[in-house]
């Protein structure tokens, strides 16, 4: 149900466009965009060959069995290859094996019923590789070259034959093995000091090279034989098994200490099967340039959250696996001398959630930069990527995400125009409203999701989006085999639910059922827009109800933070993702009753909300050169409001400008709260100075400074509020001409 979001594309209309529009288009943009996802393998078996600089025994059979536990599965979806040679038996990023290149394969079934013309039959139309070398000529079959009216599987097993002899037969030159090659397939003759050398090879390459195909074993009787030998996995898995059921509780241990064998270690390293990824992150060092970078890309957001009063707490990097729940992710996984599984963290908040519940946390304002983890390709180390994290503990819906999303624009505007940043939001009640207005049913939508993410970052109403929906929709209805209607009605929603925020939820609210849900989730929506507004985020606002959220946890608000770049006229290119948030309600519910089964404790965790800055990305996609704001002042201030219905847009206002002169300022974020309630959150959150507004003083134009420290107050003229401040800050609210 829950999907992940995806970078694209995005190019920006103003012109709204009916569903006939797109319909209308479709055929005309059908062959636009081609998409093709290949797994990367860095090289073949031929190159391999070409830089063999010692003959390993163990790693010819290792190959070799990995080749034919690929043909087996092959023919057992009944295909023949019909070109299997080493430039097309490739090494993916973990050294295993992937059989590719099927320009000449046929299902078998058709096959055994007409001859294929369209293959040559003489050598004439044999491949030549570009350094004149005769390719697939050695490894063409008799029966193919003869033209016989029916091939079957066994072709592959005589290809396969001259592919073991290579493995088993390192060659010193080109000249070398065209000799020898030419032999073996034209005289069947093999070099005498080889068949003394390997007899058991030699048995087993007449086989599989018999002019009959029916003497030749297949792959799966190969498997079955003594030759190949079992593979490492095979032998494993019954180590794991005799583990399992042992009662010598010994055998683990015995286990892991062979694992964390230095000399083992050593030699595995030596022998080339343990190499890092010369890429990786993990090895990269940073310039004095980069550096530097950094440290302003990590003061500067540092120093805004600090304005906003959040506490600084540090995550430990790694956990035992079961601490913390990670939702089933890919995590890194690290295993100790003492046979401990770790994980490293793949997020900051998880780890907060659980201290804020052990801690008993009502109202609370963290931060947190540090680095997350992600699995790497192959055998390398984990990627490391810095990320900030803004979490609010407490206050009321609409409003404190209004304000982790105002830190969050704060940060990302000071390293990228504010022009060029979109905010997205939706609502987790909104999507299920959708979900089921469309008719997708619970076991599409995570499928559906992962799909619809794909345009996330592109802008709702844009062209870019019409063009990437005809790709979306022929994969719904392709590849998930949705109705068409459905599809309509996703489509439907995109063009005319999706857009600008004050003219999206007008007609959301229209159309939509009154149910409470789906009518909380647009009055939160409708709230969060009018709060952003006072503090002047207005720009760039839309309304996104098919972006499914990126954790899987956010239920009710969400947004999603974009930068995009304009490269033509009129035209947007891919949208960088720079920050997700949301709250994260259903997330605190989860882990309370957790932590306090069989516990007395409260029954109502409060509400949370948070955002994460992916600063790593803020970094790689710097694009000017900003000098850092530094606030020494370590004074906070909370504005507080008497009477006047709570006078939160004040409230508001006032604290933005004094965020905007880098005062540390805060309010407690509900909409109405008493002068008691004010005073003893400034207790709680260890805060002296308060501003307070009243009703008469705003009419005056004069607001109230008081000192909870120095036992001080005064009546300070709006104007002059900022000065008065930052002087009392400077002093420390102790130079007794202020408060004369």
């Amino acid at each position: 149900m829950w999907g992940s979001g995806t970078l694209a594309s995005s190019t920006f209309s103003n012109r709204a466009a009916s569903s006939a529009d797109v319909t209308g288009q479709e055929n005309k943009l059908e062959s636009t965009y081609l998409y093709i996802q290949m797994e990367y393998c860095p090289r073949t078996l031929r190159q391999v060959f070409e830089s063999y600089d010692h003959f390993d025994k163990e790693l010819a059979w290792h190959l070799f069995r990995q080749i034919v536990e690929g043909l087996a599965h092959i023919h057992g979806q009944g295909i023949i290859h019909r070109d299997l040679t080493p430039n097309n038996i490739f090494f993916d990023a973990r050294n295993d094996i992937k059989i590719g290149d099927f320009g000449l394969a046929k299902f078998l079934k058709l096959e055994q019923l007409d001859q294929d013309a369209a293959f040559p039959t003489d050598t004439g139309g044999v491949s030549v590789d570009g350094t004149g070398q005769v390719g697939t000529y050695f490894y063409t079959a008799p029966e193919i070259e003869q033209g016989w009216p029916k091939i079957d599987e066994k072709a592959d097993m005589y290809s396969l034959g001259i592919v073991f002899f290579e493995l088993w037969h390192p060659f010193g030159t080109a000249m070398e093995r065209q000799i020898v090659l030419s032999d073996l397939k034209q005289k069947r003759e093999l070099p005498p000091s080889w068949v003394a050398k390997f007899s058991e090879q030699e048995s087993l390459l007449r086989r599989l090279m018999s002019p009959s195909p029916s003497d030749r074993p297949s792959a799966t009787e190969l498997l079955q034989d003594a030759l190949p030998p079992q593979m490492e996995y095979e032998l494993l898995d019954n180590i794991l098994r005799m583990m399992h059921s042992s009662e010598d509780t010994s055998i683990y241990d015995k286990v892991v200490s062979s694992i964390f064998d230095e000399e083992t270690l050593d030699m595995k390293h030596h022998a080339g099967t343990l190499r890092l990824n010369r890429d990786n992150t993990s090895s990269i060092q940073y310039s004095d340039l980069d550096t530097e970078l950094r440290d302003y890309v990590v003061e500067v957001t540092k120093e805004m959250f600090r304005q906003h009063c959040a506490k600084h707490l540090e995550i430990e990097p790694m956990y035992l696996l079961g601490d913390c729940p990670q939702f089933k992710r890919n995590t890194v996984k690290l295993l100790t001398h003492g046979g401990d599984l770790l994980e490293l963290s793949h997020e900051l908040r998880l780890p907060f959630i659980r201290w804020a519940i052990l801690n008993q946390k009502s109202s609370f304002k963290r931060y947190e930069i540090s680095s997350v983890y992600r699995r790497a390709i192959g055998h390398s180390p984990p990627n490391r990527y810095l990320q900030g994290d803004f979490d609010i503990i407490g206050g009321a819906s609409a409003l404190t995400e209004a304000e982790v999303l105002k830190v969050t624009m704060d940060i990302v505007t000071r390293f990228f125009h504010a022009e060029s940043c979109d905010i997205h939001l939706n609502h987790g009640d909104l999507l299920e409203a959708i979900w089921s207005w469309a008719g997708i049913k619970a076991e599409h939508r995570e499928k559906v999701a992962e799909l619809l993410a794909m345009m996330g970052s592109l802008r709702p109403q844009s062209s870019e989006w019409k063009s990437k929906w005809v790709v979306i929709r022929r994969q719904l209805l392709q590849e998930l085999n949705l109705a068409e209607a459905v599809v309509n009605r996703l489509q439907t929603v995109g063009l005319r639910f999706c857009g600008a925020a004050d003219q999206a939820l007008p007609r959301l609210r229209g159309a939509l059922p009154a149910d409470k849900p789906t009518r909380k989730a647009l009055d939160e929506l409708s709230d969060l827009f009018s709060y952003l507004r006072i503090w002047r985020i207005e720009k760039n606002i839309y309304i996104d109800v098919l972006m499914p959220p990126i954790e899987s946890y956010h239920r009710n608000l969400f947004f999603q933070v974009f930068s995009v770049k304009e490269k033509y006229p009129a035209t947007l290119v891919e949208g960088t993702l720079l920050a997700v948030g949301g709250r994260y309600d259903y997330l605190l519910h989860r882990m309370w009753d957790r932590e306090y089964v069989g516990y007395a404790s409260r029954t109502n965790p409060p509400g949370g909300v948070g955002a994460s800055l992916a600063l790593e990305t803020i970094i790689q996609h710097y694009p000017v050169d900003f000098k850092p704001v530094r606030n020494e002042a370590g004074t906070s201030v909370l504005v507080c409001s008497r009477g006047g219905g709570g006078l939160l847009v004040e409230r508001m206002e006032l604290v933005a400008e004094l965020w905007e002169e880098n005062i540390k300022a805060q309010f407690v974020p509900v909409p109405d709260p008493s002068l008691t309630e004010q005073y003893e959150y400034a207790s709680e959150h260890d805060i002296k100075c308060l501003v307070i507004l009243t009703d008469t003083g705003a009419q005056k134009g004069l607001v109230k400074v008081r000192h909870l420290d120095v036992k001080k107050e005064k009546e300070v003229q709006r104007e002059s509020l900022v000065r008065f401040l930052l002087d009392a800050i400077a002093t420390q609210f102790r130079n007794p001409s202020l408060w004369s």
